[in-house]
């Protein structure tokens, strides 16, 4: 069976299968990225990456993230090997310093790379982004792979890779992990689903010898006790529902999670949960961290999330999904929030 891709990836800046390949299989040293509190698509598009890459280039290979691997994705191929930018800063400058080529993965920004950012950006080595946010910062990069259309950066991997070195590059590793990214991402294909390319490429990765059954059971069925009596405190105790507005708001924090002894990257999916509310067409979380205040947003039809999200505090994502960083206090934030809104 042939399956070919119908989707337009955006080809920026000269970029070509053929350039692209050069650049890879001429480096020496390769730091691979991606954006902090690393999701689903953000781990995935890196341990695939990595996968590829040990196929195709003789390049000395450093995964890296600004604040490590979570829990719930330490199951994927190579996260043993993924250095943490907080615990390992140190390996992690000297392994920038020493790289050829940085690759940058699931972020518009080197912002988003957090205790990193300096260090990428004050090295001289050319820069590769793969993303699928609106509006990349193509200035950073010698070369952008972009389509914000395109349901997740696992996707935009698998293709462009794909048709970069041919499906042999992609064995079983980069497999699982570019589905788990794109599961992920779409909410195991329920949203961000637009494009037959998303379904093209899930076909192509499940005759890789991965097992999408065992994935999801690793993707859906991973909570704590801790952190199931969490989402059911927040969710009871939490939220606000303004009917008028079909949106609701939800905010967390620190002693909250303190209490019930979860960490930031065990909220991964509340903010989905509060979707499910039948009248509510927006859903706002946000969240108190030790120096900032983290906002997540998503929304079914009406509301452009990318668009708030950039008004209120420079932030962005997707139209559907979209998230922000305050340096207000909580109550600076939420009452910006709520005038952006017009709730009471």
């Amino acid at each position: 069976m042939t399956i070919e891709c119908k989707h337009t990836i955006e080809l920026v800046g000269g970029w070509s299968p053929d350039a692209l390949r050069q650049r890879l299989e001429g480096a020496r040293s390769i730091v691979m990225t991606a954006h902090t509190n690393a999701d689903g698509d953000a781990v995935g598009s890196l341990t695939g990456m990595y996968a590829i890459l040990s196929r195709v280039t003789e390049a000395e290979l450093v995964p890296m993230l600004p604040d490590g691997c979570p829990e719930d994705l330490a199951w994927l191929p190579h996260t043993n090997l993924i250095l943490n930018g907080k615990k390992d800063i140190d390996r992690c400058r000297e392994a920038i310093g020493k790289a050829d080529l940085i690759v940058a993965m699931d972020l518009s920004n080197l912002d988003r790379t957090g205790v990193l950012a300096e260090a990428i950006q004050e090295s001289k080595a050319p820069r590769i982004l793969f993303d699928h946010h609106v509006g990349p910062d193509r200035g950073s990069f010698e070369m952008v792979m972009s389509d914000p259309d395109i349901s997740s950066t696992c996707e935009l991997i698998f293709w462009t890779m794909s048709q970069t070195f041919g499906m042999e590059a992609i064995g079983t590793d980069a497999a699982t992990s570019l589905y788990t990214g794109i599961c992920t991402d779409t909410g195991t294909f329920s949203y961000s689903n637009r494009n037959e390319s998303l379904y093209l490429a899930a076909a192509r990765l499940t005759q890789m010898g991965i097992d999408p059954m065992e994935i999801n059971h690793q993707i859906k069925n991973v909570f704590s006790f801790n952190r199931m009596q969490f989402f059911g405190y927040a969710m009871s105790q939490l939220l606000t529902d303004y009917p008028a507005q079909e949106t609701a708001l939800m905010v967390i924090r620190q002693s909250d999670m303190e209490r019930y002894k979860v960490e930031s990257s065990e909220l991964t999916g509340l903010v989905n949960e509060v979707m499910k509310l039948r009248d509510i067409d927006c859903a706002i979380l946000v969240r108190e961290e030790e120096d900032r205040v983290r906002l997540s947003l998503r929304s079914k039809c009406k509301v452009d999330v990318n668009l708030l999200a950039q008004r209120l505090f420079d932030g962005g994502g997707h139209e559907r999904a979209a998230g922000a960083t305050s340096h207000l206090s909580l109550e600076a934030t939420v009452k910006k929030v709520k005038a952006e809104l017009g709730l009471k």
